[in-house]
């Protein structure tokens, strides 16, 4: 599995913001209210953010030399896949909390749009913590090479 690619994140959450702020314009224009930001959805990417992290942290420290637990390969490597999915899935959030802001930004001086435009940039501020989950974990599941390998030697 390759890497994350920070240009392709970028592209996919500026993308997101892109399709947030103008689905949300194109919706109220069609005379509906602006859905609900709830603090539950800041709270459930929180909490997945820190459950990334705390399944990639005994990835980490067995790669790092702790061998007195045992790691199976396939949990390094489902661990390495919900860390791409996580880093993925935060670039995508990121930028749709920020279309959403976006599109509160010029009503603000109004105390519910204000508030709707603080869950909005919490949500992106969890978001980002699930994009850099991701990444780190997928950093930590990396196996060194060994110095064997690149002399060309047989393992």
């Amino acid at each position: 599995m390759r890497p994350s690619r920070p240009g392709l994140l970028v592209g996919l959450g500026v993308l997101a913001a892109v399709l947030a702020w103008s689905g949300l314009r194109i919706w109220v224009s069609g005379g509906h209210s602006e859905p609900d930001l709830m603090w539950r959805t800041t709270l459930t990417i929180g909490l997945l953010a820190v459950a990334v992290f705390g399944v990639g942290w005994p990835v980490k420290q067995w790669v790092d030399g702790d061998k007195s637990r045992r790691i199976d390969a396939l949990r390094a490597a489902r661990t390495a896949a919900l860390a791409k999915a996580a880093s993925v899935a935060g670039s995508m959030l990121v930028g749709v909390f920020a279309g959403w802001g976006v599109h509160y930004v010029p009503t603000l001086h109004i105390a519910a749009r204000r508030s709707e435009g603080v869950v909005a940039a919490a949500d992106v501020v969890v978001s980002v913590l699930l994009l850099v989950a991701g990444l780190l974990v997928e950093r930590w599941c990396r196996v060194p090479a060994d110095e064997d390998d690149d002399r060309g030697a047989p393992a």
